[in-house]
């Protein structure tokens, strides 16, 4: 298992940036900015933290965020 995150943070390093699913910007790809997933090839899950928060509060699905960001980047 050591050795997996030894990797993981190696590849990391290469890649300091990370698009978010949700809004299709790009964050450092980081904790700070991604919850933690062991599932994934970065260790980082696919949605930054604000946008994922923001979803769940609200109780509305990755769609209709991503349909609200695409309005407010795209109004016409």
């Amino acid at each position: 298992m050591k050795i997996l995150n030894l990797v993981t943070m190696k590849k990391m390093k290469n890649n300091r940036m990370k698009t978010c699913s949700i809004s299709g910007k790009r964050f450092r790809a980081n904790t700070s900015n991604f919850y933690a997933n062991s599932n994934t090839q970065d260790g980082l899950h696919p949605y930054h933290k604000k946008f994922d928060n923001f979803r769940r509060v609200n109780g509305v699905s990755v769609e209709r965020v991503r349909e609200l960001v695409n309005f407010i980047n795209n109004p016409y």
